[in-house]
């Protein structure tokens, strides 16, 4: 990274700060040692839209479809049709994003749960479910 802003100057000029990452691109801001991104939900949104959620299912022998995320193996739902099972999984994710969020360090520190962080982050910037649910390839 080439500019690292300092601070205190983002701190003096917090609106110019915000209307360049928003319209303009991210910024880097140092603080003591540590070193922070800025950056706009927009411009993350594209960033994360690389971590694609694959969703594989079954239907039982009685009509119901069971299925689950691939590369977040704990949700797991089923359903009457498929598009409710889509729904099912979706709101399933929603609710593990929001406790993951909630416990962050605990969850990102854990080595099997340390690779879901980026489909967290994704599913954590849509305002609705049905956005979700439209993330899930079969």
């Amino acid at each position: 990274m080439q500019t690292v802003l300092n601070a205190t100057d983002v701190r003096a000029n917090f609106g110019e700060f915000i209307d360049t990452i928003v319209r303009e691109k991210p910024q880097a801001v140092k603080r003591n040692r540590d070193v922070i991104m800025a950056i706009s939900k927009q411009q993350m949104k594209e960033l994360l839209s690389v971590y694609e959620l694959t969703f594989e299912y079954e239907q039982d022998e009685d009509g119901r479809y069971a299925g689950s995320l691939e590369q977040i193996e704990d949700i797991v739902a089923d359903a009457e049709t498929l598009e409710e099972l889509r729904n099912e999984l979706a709101r399933h994710l929603v609710e593990y994003s929001i406790d993951y969020e909630a416990n962050y360090s605990r969850y990102y520190n854990t080595p099997n749960r340390h690779k879901h962080a980026p489909y967290v982050l994704r599913v954590l910037l849509e305002d609705d479910i049905e956005l979700v649910a439209q993330m899930f390839h079969a």
